[in-house]
């Protein structure tokens, strides 16, 4: 794990000394995604990846999941994609707008089969609430269902191959595509991130291995 990863590893688990109304960045320490996973995610498998990996701080490089030198090679195929974009790879977003992508693309991930209707909507406001996130997370997660599935629009401000791995990575996690919307969305967001075919591939079949072997109680 480089220092990038560590230092941002290191904030995202800082909790905040007043509770619930801390930064954004509180909602992706460890155990914390996995919690928020399981009340917008329908997969129980899903759930129960974005869970166990999410103690182990999935987010903070998927190279926790994939493997450093698989993560490596990854991160290389991509930063070849857009080795024609002036800065790509010089910026990294901060810390909480991070955080805000990425609890976004969870949401995203949730509406992709096209799924949350008011009932659905409710009980995930109501869980987020009583889980004490703060009225800032409610406030975007709330603002994320109601935005239109804009993939273009998620992947717009990535300033890096690390960010747009992880907003992949995450995505592919969230999501058993079982329906030609979220197959529709995973793609559209792979193209908007300029993720190699052999990328996406890599990364969706080491997720399904890892799927496969879980045992849901």
């Amino acid at each position: 794990m480089n220092n990038l990863l560590q230092q941002l590893q290191s904030l995202l688990t800082k909790k905040s000394p007043s509770g619930g109304g801390g930064g954004l960045s509180d909602m992706l320490a460890p155990g914390a995604l996995g919690g928020l996973a399981g009340m917008l995610i329908a997969s129980k498998k899903s759930r129960k990846l974005l869970t166990e990996y999410g103690g182990k701080a999935l987010i903070i490089g998927g190279g926790a999941a994939a493997g450093a030198v698989l993560w490596n090679k990854y991160k290389q195929r991509v930063r070849e994609t857009h080795q024609n974009e002036a800065g790509f790879g010089e910026f990294q977003t901060p810390v909480d707008q991070r955080a805000e992508r990425l609890v976004t693309a969870l949401v995203f991930a949730a509406k992709s089969d096209g799924h949350i209707d008011d009932q659905e909507r409710a009980a995930i406001e109501r869980s987020i609430h009583e889980s004490g996130y703060g009225e800032k997370a409610e406030a975007l997660i709330q603002k994320a269902i109601n935005r239109p599935l804009d993939p273009g629009w998620l992947a717009a401000d990535v300033k890096n191959e690390e960010e747009a791995l992880e907003l992949y990575f995450l995505s592919c996690a969230a999501i058993d595509v079982d329906h030609f919307m979220e197959r529709s969305y995973l793609t559209a967001l792979g193209d908007a991130l300029k993720i190699p075919q052999d990328v996406r591939d890599g990364i969706e079949n080491d997720l399904r291995e890892k799927k496969a072997q879980l045992t849901l109680e």
